[in-house]
């Protein structure tokens, strides 16, 4: 693919623009030290073993709370208060969809305690601290959009593995999907029931005010060749659709809308607008604006409350080696969604309290089940705590397997597109 397709001359602006949303945390407390977040899928393809990469032990963690031997979940909760903080800013799904969640959950833990949400969107620094200095005693909980199994093999995350943090539940699908904003405006009329890959080997739809596809990312995730970043990069080179890339501090959901409006890009990969558009933003699908142009794995999209998506896999239009490729970038990083953690050390006796009582809330509550479903757009598919620690575990070796594939793709698209985002 030409540079071009990521990098223009002198269209091609990279500077940095800050969009922080700054909301009240919930309760009475301020907002949290800075701190830093769901069905399985499994990548289709059979990862081969790699060579592990040396990496440091994390550094030595705070002493574990120690529970009583005969663990009382109503007496060890009774008068406390647990911080729920999610690695995002205020405004966005991940950010909303905890918030209704933690209005319930008191009721529902043993002993009642008090549940205060609050936000960092710094996610290193925020999965460092959980990992190194976050009490340990069930107190502070993240809620967490993505696993960022990748944090567990960078020297900037200093090397703490997820699987060392206790795992206590997820509630959606691993779905993405590749979305359009406004795509006759920016793309031209044919663009209103096309695919992406009806776009592949152009440089430009020749049509629209923008004339090709415009999209945003955080700059922390293209300067550390984020998988999810690299995989939608990848995908694009090899159908060659004309797309470029932006960087800014922030793009959340409110940042995005943000650009939309502005008109400074035109189209974003999430996996959660195709089944909450329907109730939030009612009108943007079935009237257009919007338009599902690829469901872009791990998992399989299925229909939302409006009917199934128009656009499929585009996997389907990959050769088997491309898909190998891809599998390897989008399924051990995105194998659950919004989750929930306990930091490394937490005792199980706590993790394992907390995982029944927030199960059972997610099962029993149907006033909970209803809102939540409203604010996600789907219904929720909670994974057990079981379940979830099997999968970390089973995704964080097949992401170790496919670190060479990762690496060697990571280092080519960096320095083939980006390499203003190298880091030294």
């Amino acid at each position: 693919m030409h540079i071009q397709s990521f990098v223009s001359s002198k269209g091609w602006f990279l500077g940095m623009v800050m969009l922080l949303v700054m909301a009240a945390c919930g309760g009475n407390e301020p907002t949290a030290t800075p701190t830093n977040a769901p069905a399985t899928a499994t990548p289709t393809a059979t990862l081969a073993p790699g060579v592990p990469t040396p990496t440091p032990a994390p550094p030595t963690p705070t002493p574990a709370a120690t529970p009583t031997p005969s663990f009382d979940a109503a007496s060890y909760f009774k008068g406390k208060t647990i911080r729920i903080v999610a690695n995002s800013n205020p405004g966005g799904g991940t950010d909303s969809q905890g918030r209704v969640m933690s209005a319930f959950l008191s009721q529902w833990i043993p002993g009642h305690p008090r549940i205060v949400f609050s936000n960092n969107g710094n996610k290193p620094l925020g999965y460092i601290y959980a990992g190194t200095q976050a009490p340990k005693d069930g107190t502070y909980v993240l809620w967490d959009s993505s696993p960022t199994l990748g944090y567990g093999f960078s020297e900037s995350t200093n090397f703490i593995k997820r699987s060392s943090f206790q795992f206590i539940g997820s509630t959606i699908d691993p779905t993405r999907a590749f979305f359009a904003y406004d795509p006759v405006k920016h793309l031209g009329a044919s663009a209103a029931t096309k695919c992406l890959w009806d776009f592949s080997g152009i440089t430009s739809t020749g049509e629209g005010d923008h004339g090709q596809f415009l999209m945003a990312d955080e700059i922390s995730d293209i300067s550390e060749g984020n998988p999810l970043f690299t995989s939608v990069v990848y995908a694009s080179e090899q159908l060659n659709i004309p797309l470029t890339y932006y960087a800014f501090d922030t793009v959340d959901t409110n940042a995005i809308f943000t650009m939309w409006a502005r008109g400074d890009i035109n189209s974003i990969v999430q996996p959660s607008y195709w089944y909450r558009f329907p109730k939030t933003q009612p009108d943007w699908l079935s009237s257009g604006l919007v338009r599902q142009m690829a469901d872009m794995g791990p998992g399989h999209m299925g229909p939302n409350s409006e009917g199934p998506p128009p656009c499929g896999d585009i996997r389907e239009y990959f050769t088997e080696e491309q898909k190998y490729t891809y599998n390897a970038m989008t399924g051990p990083t995105s194998y659950l969604l919004k989750a929930l953690w306990l930091p490394p050390g937490t005792p199980d006796e706590i993790a394992d309290a907390l995982s029944s009582a927030v199960e059972k809330a997610f099962a029993e509550d149907e006033a909970l089940q209803a809102k939540y479903a409203a604010i996600s757009g789907e219904e929720v598919k909670f994974m057990s705590r079981a379940d979830g620690t099997a999968a970390t575990l089973e995704n964080e070796q097949l992401y170790e397997g496919a670190l060479a594939i990762l690496d060697s793709e990571r280092d080519r698209i960096l320095e083939k597109y980006f390499p203003q985002y190298i880091s030294n």
